[in-house]
């Protein structure tokens, strides 16, 4: 552990430098996400940004963990950026780590922050001073599913049909199983998630990371205190539905997944689902996040089927919100040749102008 000897607002900054230290001061603290592990800091190298872990002391005591990526958008001008982050004691803490982290990223035209915390229904986004609410760059909204009653308690808060089909996936035959990095046939399964992913999102007109993105997820995720695998569903030995997770600070996050269109009548994605609530549940896991559904419920959004899969499941939709700390007057022309360079993505890619979610 290094430190940056920054004190200001009665707060001291610290620059974390090991896994295990920053990985035990993230999950400790109740308001925390995957996204701010150590693991995921490496994961997004591969895409040019680079991380830096600072934890925040107020006299003394823990109070916040960021862990900031920064990178540049076109020449020197740079942002930076908390997934899902920082981590935090308690909300209200927010708005002074904010300064305390802006001390840090000179030269940035912006900080933009996604604190994980989950608002429920009316989903009003909380005011901070100083902060202005943005749009997010991970998904805004997503349902959660509490684990911790068991799985008698889980299964009766999904829908019925949800229920029905994943006992029908059992009485089927498929075998849905997890596998970690470490185990003797990671390889062949990661090849065979890559597979039902890719052509997925193909059908689907999605856009994806290159295949060493998913990879470094799948390998730098196992880490101290978290973990990574994937759930493949396999009817008579064909592969079906297969799922890439991460487990960290108490919550189990979906994060990409595919499945086949051969033999729908089985419902392995279910039974894929199932198994990886089930292996969250036996390891103590509270939370099982079904990661992004749309901002808006309407069936001619892109992703409404996706939504009315997820809220099977019995979660809770809930909202995440965003701020932002502009530090330069090019802030403002910026972010909106960024949105107008995602806007021509999305048709060039879906031929619509609007966000999946």
């Amino acid at each position: 552990m290094s430190g940056c000897g920054l004190a200001a607002l009665a707060m001291e900054l610290r620059e974390i430098d090991t896994p295990e230290t920053w990985n035990r001061i993230t999950s400790s603290l109740p308001i925390s996400s995957s996204l701010q592990s150590w693991g995921w800091g490496e994961v997004k190298r591969t895409s040019g940004w680079v991380p830096k872990r600072l934890a925040l002391y107020d006299e003394g005591r823990l109070v916040a963990a960021a862990q900031l990526m920064e990178r540049n958008l076109a020449g020197p001008l740079r942002m930076a950026y908390a997934p899902r982050g920082p981590a935090l004691d308690r909300p209200d803490v927010l708005p002074r780590a904010t300064k305390m982290l802006a001390r840090t990223v000179r030269g940035a035209l912006y900080l933009q922050l996604e604190p994980p915390l989950a608002i429920k229904d009316p989903y009003s986004i909380p005011e901070f001073a100083g902060l202005n609410p943005t749009v997010t760059i991970q998904p805004e909204y997503s349902i959660l599913v509490d684990l911790t009653a068991g799985e008698e308690a889980v299964l009766s808060r999904m829908k019925s049909k949800t229920r029905y089909n994943i006992r029908l996936s059992g009485r089927k035959g498929v075998a849905a199983r997890i596998v970690r990095p470490q185990d003797a046939d990671a390889r062949a399964v990661f090849e065979t998630f890559w597979t039902l992913f890719t052509e997925t999102n193909q059908r689907a007109k999605l856009l994806q990371h290159a295949r060493s993105y998913y990879e470094t997820v799948f390998q730098a995720m196992e880490q101290p205190d978290g973990a990574a695998f994937i759930s493949l569903a396999e009817y008579q030995g064909e592969p079906l539905a297969a799922g890439l997770f991460v487990a960290f600070a108490g919550r189990v996050d979906y994060l990409y997944g595919g499945s086949s269109r051969e033999h729908k009548n089985v419902m392995a994605p279910y039974a894929m689902h199932w198994a990886a609530m089930r292996w969250g549940m036996e390891r103590g896991y509270r939370v099982y996040d079904l990661w992004g559904v749309p901002r808006e419920l309407t069936p001619e959004s892109h992703a409404y089927g996706i939504y009315r899969f997820k809220e099977g499941f019995g979660g809770e939709r809930v909202r995440f919100p965003s701020y932002v700390l502009p530090l330069s007057p090019l802030y403002t022309p910026v972010r909106a040749a960024l949105r107008l360079r995602k806007t021509l993505m999305n048709w060039r890619v879906r031929g619509d102008t609007r966000d999946v979610l």
